[in-house]
């Protein structure tokens, strides 16, 4: 067990943050991937010469899920330090809420992605700007359905029956 850090005011701070990132960085593979696909649009973002609040938004959404993802990594630690010193039949719940906080917003950024990014890049490959912003409304909506239809099914199928870790339930959380 590592000690605690001792209090270095604001560089420690600082330091801390910069650990947690490392961390983040060296041990989640959907973390590094989450920054990849992040990088990817930044140069986008530049190559298409976005206006400064367009680019604003495409660099919140990008910024707000990689922010999910790392709540998502301190949740799951935090939940997998207690299940080894006294299991609690809300771990796995807390841990599939944390994860589908990060679903939204990725889905969220695919979408703002699409509505932003979408008529330039169309419009590097030729075709005119009603069409693209028409092409890029389309994909919006496209994953607007895809993310409706999958919670959909969710409903349908907790009506159905428990779902498949409803046994670590202790009857205080609906599952």
């Amino acid at each position: 067990m590592s000690r605690p850090k001792p209090d270095r005011g604001l560089v420690g701070a600082f330091a801390n943050a910069f650990d947690g990132l490392r961390y983040a960085i060296r041990t989640q593979r959907t973390f590094r991937i989450h920054l990849i696909i992040a990088a990817v649009i930044a140069v986008l973002v530049f190559a298409l010469d976005l206006d400064a609040v367009d680019a604003a938004v495409v660099v919140m959404a990008m910024a707000l899920v990689i922010a999910a993802e790392l709540f998502n990594t301190g949740i799951e630690a935090v939940v997998d330090l207690l299940v080894q010193q006294n299991h609690h039949s809300a771990a796995q719940i807390a841990k599939d809420i944390s994860a589908g906080s990060v679903l939204t917003t990725t889905v969220a950024a695919a979408i703002v992605g699409s509505l932003v990014l979408g008529p330039p890049l169309v419009r590097t490959v030729g075709l005119g700007p009603e069409t693209a912003v028409m092409l890029s409304r389309w994909a919006a909506a496209a994953l607007l359905i895809a993310g409706a239809v999958g919670l959909v099914r969710l409903l349908r199928r907790s009506r159905r029956g428990p779902l498949p870790h409803a046994s670590y339930s202790s009857g205080n959380h609906p599952v």
